[in-house]
């Protein structure tokens, strides 16, 4: 599993019950048929379906969101949209996407479940977008559930294979490890960027303007930042002869 660096730390410990409170709250409801797909198998798909852009990409973007956070869906309508097309479709970033869905969120850790399973069928980016853009229709609502079982259907994926990786809850170990991984690097809060590459490593927080967002992006493409020359050192001038 990637790691987030802990370079990139701000300053606040992930509370212990944060993944064991969430998970119990999305496995409710009758078990689906058993998968064909080995644990092992879907969650390494799962795993590689939330991570969007060439390999060869200069920059990883790696971001730290909540689907039920209201800035993440800020960040999402908007600023990712341009990042995709700026510089994930040309090739010069690629974006891995870490989920820490917050406790005070109650769907949030449903929400990345059917983002996680619809990665399994290689459609997270589209369920991602169409959670954001509808957030305010099921954020907090009892039948969220439901209503992510119809975003699946509408992007034709395999719904039985859908519910079971939801019911069961078979991508909930990425989920909880993705919490894990932000609470060692001091995560304090949603949306977080970590921008990665050979020249360095920066990091932005909250829904970040896209003019923002490239001035950071530009500057590492550029080439790591050049040390001012150094001083010539100071001589005292030798003691004149009587």
């Amino acid at each position: 599993m990637m790691r987030i660096s802990t370079l990139a730390a701000a300053a606040l410990l992930i509370t212990a019950t944060l993944a064991t409170t969430a998970c119990g709250q999305s496995s409710q409801g009758a078990a689906a048929p058993a998968s064909s797909l080995s644990p092992d198998s879907l969650e390494n798909r799962a795993n590689r379906g939330r991570m969007k852009g060439a390999d060869s990409a200069a920059i990883t973007i790696v971001e730290v969101s909540d689907f039920q956070c209201p800035y993440c869906r800020d960040f999402a309508t908007t600023t990712y949209k341009q990042i995709d097309s700026a510089y994930i479709r040309t090739g010069r970033a690629r974006m891995l996407y870490i989920n820490l869905p917050l406790t005070s969120h109650r769907q949030a850790f449903g929400a990345a479940e059917a983002a996680m399973c619809a990665g399994v069928q290689g459609k997270f980016w589209e369920m991602h977008d169409r959670l954001f853009a509808t957030q305010r229709e099921w954020g907090g609502q009892a039948d969220a559930a439901q209503r992510f079982e119809r975003f699946a259907q509408d992007l034709r994926l395999n719904m039985a294979d859908f519910r079971d990786c939801t019911v069961n809850d078979r991508t909930a170990p990425l989920i909880i490890g993705d919490a894990m991984q932000a609470a060692e690097a001091r995560i304090n809060g949603t949306p977080m960027f970590i921008l990665n590459s050979r020249n360095g490593q920066r990091s932005l927080s909250g829904a970040v303007p896209f003019e923002e967002f490239a001035r950071e992006m530009d500057a590492l493409l550029a080439g790591p930042v050049a040390a001012p020359p150094a001083a010539a050192p100071q001589t005292s001038p030798a003691p004149t002869q009587p």
